[in-house]
C-alpha cells in the first residue's frame, strides 16, 4: 500500500501499535492509535507521537473510530474477535498487522523466524550470523524494535531479521520474507485460535506468498512441520538432529553440518556450543541452514555460534548461591518450552512454575518433572490446577507460595550444592506481570538480593 494521504486506524497503543502509528505519520499518512483502555504515555513515546501527528483516542473504542478508515493495523496482542474487528470485517474493511506494514515498507529482505519455541533464541542469533555479511542488519518483531520502525530504518542493503508469532502472522496478506524458518508447533495460544489447525494455519502464512527466488527452513523432527513440505512454494531446506538431509542441516557423531546439493561440511561441534539443550542444537540448525543457503560460511558461522551465550530470559545463567546455580527461563511460556528447559539439565533441579494458567494439557509436563525435578515450587493463578496434575502424576515434592521472592527463599532452601534452581513457569505472565520479560528481572533481582543477604551475613 502507499501510505501517504491514506487514512490509518492503529489499533493497540502497545509498543507495535506506537511504532506502526509513527512510521504511518511519518510516511504521510493521516494515522489515529486507539486503545479501548486508557493509556499513559512515556514520554519519549509521546514525542515520537508528536513527531508523527498521530491522533491519539484512549479509553473507548467505538465504531465512529471506523469512518472513512482506508486501513485498519492490529497490535499482535488484540483478537480480530473484538466487537469493532467484527464490525470492520462485516464492512469489508482492509485488516493487517504490523508485519504486513513492516513488509509494505521495508526495502530491505526480511528473514522471518517462527514456530512455538526457540523463536527468540534463533531470531538472535540469525541477526549475529547476518552480520557477517558487512551489511546493515536490524532485529525486530516479537523482540526487540517494532517490526515496521526497524522496516522503516533498515536500508536496502540490509537484512530485516523478524521474530514473529502467530498473532502477528494471523493477518498478513502479501509478506513475502526472502527466508523463513519454522521451528516447530506444538499447542500453545489456544485461547486465542481455537483449534490447533487453525494454530498451525497462522504459522504458515510466514511462507504462503513465496515463489521460488524464497526459501524456508523445516525441522524435519517436527511431523507437524515435515508434513509442510509440499505447501511451500519456495525452496525447502531441512534440518534433522535424526538423519541427514540433502540441503539444509543436521547433527550427527556431536557435530553440526551445513549441506548443499547433497554435499556436508563440518560447521561445530557441540562441544563448542554455549547454549544447553537438544532444543538449541534445534535452533543452531535452523541458522546454519539458512544462513549458508544465503552465502555465509562454515568458518564465519562457526566464529559466530562459539561466542554466543545465551538469551536473556531463555535459561539465562544468573548466579550461584552456595554451590546450587539459579537460571532464568522466564521466556518459557508453555509447558513444551519448560519441558525443553527440564530435558537440558542433568543435575537435580527445583522447578519454580505457574503463572497465567494457558489452560493446556499438563499429562507430558507433569510426567517430565516427576522424573526430571527434585521438588516442584508453584506461584500464581496456575498454582491450583498444576498442584492437583503434578499430584496425579505422582509428584511428590509439592510446594505453594505467594510472590517471587518467596519461590527464590523456597528455591534456596531446597537447593543442595550442584543442585539447579530453576525458573520456567510454563505459563504467561500475565496474572502477576505485565510481560515474561518483567517477571525474569523480577526473578534475578530477587536472586542477587538473596546473594547479597547471604554475602552479607558471611561478612558480618
Amino acid at each position: 500500500m502507499e501510505y501517504k494521504g491514506k487514512r490509518i486506524l492503529v489499533l493497540g497503543a502497545g509498543r507495535s501499535g506506537i511504532g506502526a502509528a509513527h512510521v504511518l505519520g511519518l510516511m504521510g499518512a493521516d494515522v489515529t492509535l486507539n486503545d479501548y483502555k486508557e493509556v499513559a504515555f512515556t514520554s519519549a513515546e509521546k514525542a515520537l507521537l508528536e513527531e508523527a501527528h498521530v491522533t491519539v483516542i484512549t479509553g473507548r473504542q467505538d465504531n465512529d473510530l471506523l469512518a472513512a478508515v482506508d486501513r485498519i493495523v492490529v497490535s499482535p496482542g488484540i483478537a480480530l474477535t473484538i466487537p469493532i474487528l467484527v464490525e470492520a470485517a462485516k464492512r469489508g474493511m482492509d485488516i493487517v498487522g504490523e508485519v504486513e506494514v513492516a513488509y509494505d515498507i521495508s526495502k530491505a529482505p526480511i528473514l522471518a523466524v517462527t514456530g512455538t519455541n526457540g523463536k527468540t533464541t534463533t531470531t538472535t542469533l540469525l541477526g549475529e550470523v547476518m552480520k557477517q555479511t558487512g551489511r546493515p542488519v536490524m532485529v525486530g518483531g516479537n523482540i526487540g524494535d517494532s517490526l515496521s520502525e526497524a522496516a522503516y530504518e533498515i536500508p536496502a542493503d540490509g537484512y530485516l531479521v523478524a521474530e514473529v508469532s502467530s498473532y502477528q502472522l494471523e493477518t498478513v496478506k502479501t509478506f513475502k520474507p526472502l527466508g523463513a524458518i519454522m521451528l516447530n508447533i506444538t499447542p500453545d495460544h489456544l485461547q486465542r485460535h481455537k483449534t490447533m489447525e487453525a494454530y498451525q494455519a497462522a504459522k504458515e502464512n510466514v511462507f504462503k506468498q513465496q515463489t521460488s527466488k524464497e526459501r524456508t527452513v523445516l525441522n524435519m523432527d517436527d511431523p507437524l512441520v515435515a508434513g509442510m513440505v509440499p505447501r511451500v512454494p519456495g525452496k525447502v531446506l531441512c534440518i534433522s538432529q535424526e538423519h541427514g538431509v540433502t540441503d539444509g542441516a543436521y547433527f550427527a557423531d556431536n557435530q553440526l553440518f551445513a549441506v548443499r546439493n547433497n554435499e556436508a561440511e563440518a560447521v561445530i561441534s557441540a562441544a563448542d556450543i554455549h547454549l544447553p539443550g537438544r532444543h538449541n542444537i534445534e535452533n543452531i540448525l535452523a541458522v546454519i541452514a539458512l544462513a549458508y543457503d544465503l552465502g555465509i560460511t562454515a568458518a564465519q558461522l562457526h566464529d559466530v555460534i562459539a561466542n554466543f551465550k545465551a538469551v536473556e530470559h531463555r535459561l539465562e545463567r544468573v548466579t550461584v548461591i552456595e554451590g546450587a546455580t539459579y537460571y532464568n527461563d522466564s521466556k518459557a511460556t508453555n509447558t513444551d518450552s519448560a519441558i525443553k528447559a527440564l530435558e537440558s539439565f542433568k543435575e537435580p533441579v527445583v522447578l519454580l512454575a505457574g503463572g497465567y494458567d494457558k489452560m493446556t494439557d499438563l499429562t507430558d509436563f507433569m510426567a517430565m518433572v516427576k522424573t526430571h525435578a527434585k521438588a516442584l515450587v508453584l506461584m500464581g493463578d496456575a498454582a491450583a490446577r498444576f498442584e492437583e496434575a503434578a499430584k496425579a502424576a505422582g509428584v511428590e515434592n509439592i510446594l505453594r507460595v505467594r510472590s517471587m521472592a518467596e519461590a527464590v527463599a523456597k528455591g534456596h532452601e531446597l537447593a543442595l550444592p550442584g543442585d539447579v534452581v530453576l525458573l520456567s513457569p510454563a505459563c504467561s505472565s500475565f496474572d502477576w506481570y505485565h510481560c515474561f520479560e518483567e517477571r525474569g528481572d523480577d526473578f534475578k533481582n530477587e536472586v542477587h538480593a538473596l546473594a547479597d543477604m547471604l554475602a552479607n551475613k558471611k561478612g558480618s
